[in-house]
């Protein structure tokens, strides 16, 4: 168990009563951040309609005390919270077992405000959760200090350095590229890929696929095609694909290249791997784990940006 300290500077200070309200708006954060965060880390996206894996809701669930504008917060290290997926098992290698979901949660909220730092540590939707401050600073906060991350201030002019980030993120489009396929998940369908001569990793999801469909593409050069998205700085974050298939020779020439989104094009003849095009919308079904539910995946961001193409 971790324990992290979290000032709060009230406009009210001398009041010794905290807003409710105030409390629930700032664990709404918290507990969803933390969600996006984890989620974000083994599958490449930080959320999907429907309930999360039941590891990470068990992952968030904390013990918090309030003693005068401090709010001390316990958290169970992934270990301790789910021993029957880290010590028994590497379903996610790519997670320390030892962090909690609130380091987890500090380091992508540290990420969007230091430009040093990667930028595949945090993706739309968990801008929009970090933008859920302004909650708190509506209920009376001048400000939160997280005193166990970097130190820097939360503040109402905070807000919007997440709002730009937001806007800025290239819109996903409709992408093929071809590489080693290294590492596929059945309980989670994520995979892993790599790709050209400078063995660029890509990560995204498949469709529900099964063990032995999983072990003929397994190690072997494959053709993704499916939907991209991209950092900031172009890069992909994951693919989400609709179809992957053992690739020959001519397919392997054509998709080795990294796929990029329009915007950041060098030439203007130069085309990425493939033009998006509006997607047929398809039904995305999540394996069920735990009380997981499967749900619809939402492309009209896609759509729009379909529509101010030339």
């Amino acid at each position: 168990m971790q324990t992290y300290q979290i000032e709060i500077d009230r406009q009210n200070a001398k009041n010794r009563m905290v807003s409710v309200t105030l409390l629930q708006s700032l664990l709404k954060v918290l507990v969803e951040g933390s969600k996006g965060a984890l989620r974000l880390r083994t599958e490449g996206r930080s959320a999907i309609r429907g309930t999360p894996p039941k590891w990470i809701k068990t992952a968030t669930q904390f013990a918090l005390e309030l003693q005068g504008n401090q709010l001390r917060i316990d958290s169970p290290t992934l270990n301790e919270a789910t021993p029957e997926l880290f010590q028994k098992t590497d379903w996610f290698p790519e997670l320390n077992a030892e962090w909690t979901s609130l380091d987890y949660f500090q380091e992508s909220l540290t990420a969007s405000l230091n430009k040093e730092m990667a930028d595949s540590l945090y993706d739309k939707p968990l801008l929009h959760i970090f933008q859920g401050f302004r909650h708190v600073f509506n209920q009376g906060a001048n400000q939160i200090l997280l005193l166990n991350g970097n130190g820097k201030p939360i503040t109402p002019e905070t807000l919007s350095v997440f709002k730009e980030l937001e806007g800025s993120l290239p819109s996903p489009g409709q992408v093929k590229v071809a590489g080693v396929l290294e590492v596929i998940r059945i309980h989670d369908r994520t995979f892993k890929m790599i790709t050209g001569p400078n063995e660029h990793v890509i990560k995204g999801i498949t469709q529900p696929i099964n063990q032995k469909e999983a072990q003929g593409l397994l190690n072997k050069e494959v053709l993704v095609s499916g939907m991209g998205y991209f950092t900031i700085s172009g890069k992909v974050l994951r693919i989400e694909a609709e179809h992957i298939s053992v690739a020959g020779e001519h397919e392997r020439a054509l998709w080795e290249k990294l796929p990029i989104p329009i915007p950041y094009q060098s030439k203007p003849n130069e085309l990425p791997n493939e033009l998006p095009v509006k997607p047929v919308p398809q039904i995305e079904e999540e394996v069920i784990v735990g009380d997981q539910k499967p749900e619809n995946e939402n492309h009209e961001e896609t759509a729009k940006w379909v529509e101010r193409l030339p």
